[in-house]
This record gives C-alpha cells, sequence and structure tokens, in this order.
C-alpha cells in the first residue's frame, strides 16, 4: 500500500519542518516538499493546517490478557491504542497466568500481529509468577520478542534478585523495568500520605516507599554499570534522586504519567472518594505534580506512559479502600499531554515527539521507529491540535471505562493514525 501524505506540518523530537511524506509497504520512502509519485499512490491525505507525530510508544500498559479478558483484551486494547495515536505499546506481565514463559511471551506476541492493528510487545516477568524469588529465562523471552521485563506492581524485595537481574539483563540486551515501591512501607495503604489521609482516616501510602526504592535501584545500576528504567515515577522526592544520578552519568530512565502531572490528592477529596482516582503509586500533592512536570521540562524524566490499567465498573464501585488501583489511558495521553503540558507552556510540540515516540523508542532499542525520516518504519499520526473535544464514557473503545477524566475538554484530536504503511485509525 502506497500512501501520500501531503501539506504535513512534521513535528520530530528535534525539528518542525513543512513537508509531504510517501510511505510504501511498511516504510517511509521519501520525506520532501511537493512530491510527485512516480506511479500511482492508493490514498492521498491533504494534512494542511495538521500536525503529523511519529507514532506514539507505550512502555507500560495493561491488556489483562490472559486472565481477564473481560477488562480488556488485544483487539479492544488495540483499537483504543491506534484511537489514541500509539502503533507500538508494551503490555506487562501481572496477567493471569503471568507472562514469565517462553511460550506465553510467543503467544502474546503472534496473537497481536494477527489483529495487526497496533505493534504489541510483551513484557517479559523478572521472576517466575512474580513471586521475586527466581529468575525466569530472560534469553528465551528475549528470542520472542520481549525487549523488557518487570515485575510490575511489585518491586523485587531481594536487592541479590535485582543485581542478579541487572547482570542478566546486560548480557542479552534487555531492559529491566522497576516498580518502585516498598511493600512494607506501603502497608496495604489505598492512598498518598497526607493531611487528606489523616483527616478521613484512609489507610496511606508514604511518599518514601517510592523513592527509597528508586535510591535503592540507582545504587545498584550504578555499582553495576547497567541500565534501568524506572515506572511511573510520581513524587518529588523520586525526582530529586533521578537527577543526581543522571548528573552522575548513571544508566537510568524513568518515566511518569498524565495522571501524575494532573492530579492530586485534592483532587480525591474533591471527588468524594471516587475510586476512579485510586492508582498505584497513588496520586501526590502539589508539590510532586509541579516537580514532575519540571522533570519532563528538564529532561529528567524521558518518556510519558499511560500505566492504562481496565477495571470493571463493579470493581470500581467498590468503597474507595477496598477498589483496585488503576486507570485507562490510551485514547487520552496524547490530547493530555498537549492541552496540560504544551498549551500551559511548560513543553514544546518537539517534546511531545520526544516524550510520547523518539525517546521510548530509544529506551527499548526500537530501531527506524519514533521519527519521521526516510528509510523509517511508516507509524504517523496526523492530529488538529486546533480542534477540541470532550472525553465521553460512551466514545471510549477500552472495554473498560475508568478514567477520571469523562468530562474533560481537551484541545488535540488525533484524526488519523498510520501503523506499518496502513491506516488503522480514522476519525473523520
Amino acid at each position: 500500500m502506497k500512501i501520500l501524505i501531503k501539506n504535513a506540518t512534521i513535528v520530530n523530537a528535534d525539528n518542525i519542518f513543512e513537508a509531504d511524506i510517501l510511505t510504501a509497504n511498511t516504510r517511509i520512502v521519501k520525506v520532501a516538499k511537493d512530491i510527485t509519485p512516480p506511479e500511482p499512490v492508493d490514498e492521498v491525505i491533504d494534512a494542511k493546517g495538521k500536525h503529523v507525530f511519529p507514532g506514539f510508544i507505550d512502555l507500560h500498559t495493561h491488556l489483562r490478557t490472559p486472565g481477564r479478558e473481560d477488562e480488556e483484551d488485544f483487539l479492544t486494547g488495540s483499537q483504543a491504542a491506534a484511537a489514541g495515536g500509539f502503533t507500538k505499546i508494551f503490555c506487562m506481565p501481572n496477567t493471569l497466568p503471568s507472562i514469565d514463559n517462553e511460550g506465553l511471551a510467543k503467544w502474546i506476541f503472534e496473537e497481536s500481529q494477527k489483529i495487526g492493528i497496533v505493534d504489541i510487545y510483551p513484557v517479559g516477568a523478572i521472576t517466575k509468577n512474580r513471586e521475586g524469588k527466581e529468575l525466569t529465562e530472560f534469553g528465551a523471552l528475549r528470542r520472542v520478542g520481549c525487549l523488557s521485563v518487570s515485575d510490575d506492581g511489585v518491586s523485587l524485595p531481594d536487592s541479590l534478585i535485582l543485581r542478579r537481574a541487572l547482570e542478566y539483563a546486560k548480557m542479552i540486551d534487555i531492559l529491566v523495568v522497576e516498580h518502585c515501591e516498598d511493600l512494607r512501607l506501603a502497608n496495604k495503604g489505598a492512598m498518598r500520605e497526607s493531611f487528606i489521609s489523616s483527616k478521613y482516616g484512609v489507610s496511606a501510602i508514604p511518599d518514601i516507599a517510592e523513592s527509597l526504592i528508586v535510591a535503592r535501584n540507582i545504587e545498584m545500576a550504578k555499582y553495576l554499570n547497567t541500565r534501568i528504567h524506572l515506572a511511573h515515577i510520581s513524587t518529588a522526592k523520586s525526582v530529586e534522586f533521578v537527577k543526581r544520578a543522571k548528573n552522575e552519568g548513571v544508566k537510568v530512565t524513568a518515566e511518569t504519567c498524565p495522571h501524575y502531572f494532573m492530579l492530586t490528592v485534592d483532587d480525591i477529596e474533591e471527588n468524594s472518594f471516587d475510586a476512579r482516582f485510586k492508582v498505584n503509586p497513588p496520586l501526590g500533592e502539589k508539590k510532586d505534580v509541579e516537580k514532575i512536570r519540571e522533570a519532563l521540562r528538564d529532561g529528567v524524566i524521558d518518556c510519558i506512559a499511560t500505566d492504562h490499567a481496565p477495571h470493571s465498573h463493579a470493581e470500581k464501585e467498590l468503597p474507595f479502600e477496598d477498589a483496585p488501583f488503576g486507570l485507562i489511558g490510551l485514547e487520552f495521553a496524547f490530547s493530555l499531554t498537549y492541552t496540560h503540558l504544551v498549551k500551559a507552556g511548560i513543553l514544546d510540540l518537539k517534546e511531545i515527539a520526544n516524550k510520547l515516540s523518539a525517546n521510548p523508542a530509544k529506551i527499548v532499542g526500537l530501531s527506524h521507529c519514533g521519527v519521521i525520516q526516510e528509510g523509517f518504519i511508516a507509524d504517523i499520526v496526523i492530529a488538529d491540535l486546533n480542534r477540541q473535544w470532550i472525553i465521553q464514557e460512551d466514545k471510549i473503545r477500552s472495554k473498560s471505562k475508568n478514567t477520571p477524566f469523562i468530562g474533560y475538554q481537551l484541545y488535540g484530536v488525533v484524526e488519523k493514525t498510520i501503523h506499518k504503511g496502513k491506516i488503522v485509525f480514522n476519525e473523520l
């Protein structure tokens, strides 16, 4: 299939320029002014007045397959991703059973390829059944398409296991992704320890439960000279540790999510402890939001992930302390980022391409991705930044609707998503 995109304002991480884009099969074959193809193309798209980004890459999402297909499956997860401009997503291993073996990881990769809407990369578990005791076969996981491993939802409790994981990962070039939480300190809390948690007597998680493990992970990576990626950073203290480590040359990368640069514990109180605001790590205070925004601006936090975590309506209707952690985000991350960071003057447009495309590709080693450039994969997002839209529950493509952002008015509409040279989402 051949597609010609005319009059595009192309947004890469390092530059913004006007040009046409010609794709053939899965690749971008030409980026230039006034392209006249030597032979007819299958589709011509006029992108005048629109902004064209490299396909977005989400390093942290949950598709609930296998085990909880009632909450999400590969098809609905792919449709939600494409609607949000994501062309590659990494699904976490807290499934039933856990993605801790070659056979299951291979099955996930093959099943997602049959659907063909977006690329789904399984994230293998670091330890068997995510129990933190015995390492999985990283080499076997790597062979079948796992570019990263994580015991997502739990930190490795044993520092020796962490050491062995980082050493093993370095040997075969696979990324270790750590959920940073001291479970003893967290003590089954439901929200961030704060004046509000004390006011209402809600079991709470202190911010040091995250930053303590962040510091440990950084020190181990520094000692071993290995790389490590820190998931969903949410506290000001954690940011300071990451910043210091980067200044020292430690091979650490970090992500955050839109809810951590937007929402605080105050939003929980103002929304009467609606469980859609219950996430892990928990929402912080205003100082944490400000520090996260600053860290995104300064490059301390490398990328924005969604931590898309579907749950059933019945589960999120439980009392706040009993409800599960997590919210969905694949369909909203781009617009939330544009509205609350770019229009607010914290990031520029190039940083959207950096945080959602180029940096995630670099972090996991996806070559020829994350940039609109000749010879690269034809993963492309066409967006109208002037259009506004309102998040409506009945328009959400995910099986689950557990988001606190319903009713939010946002700028930036993803109009078309192209994955490997094929239009997989068309909003118009």
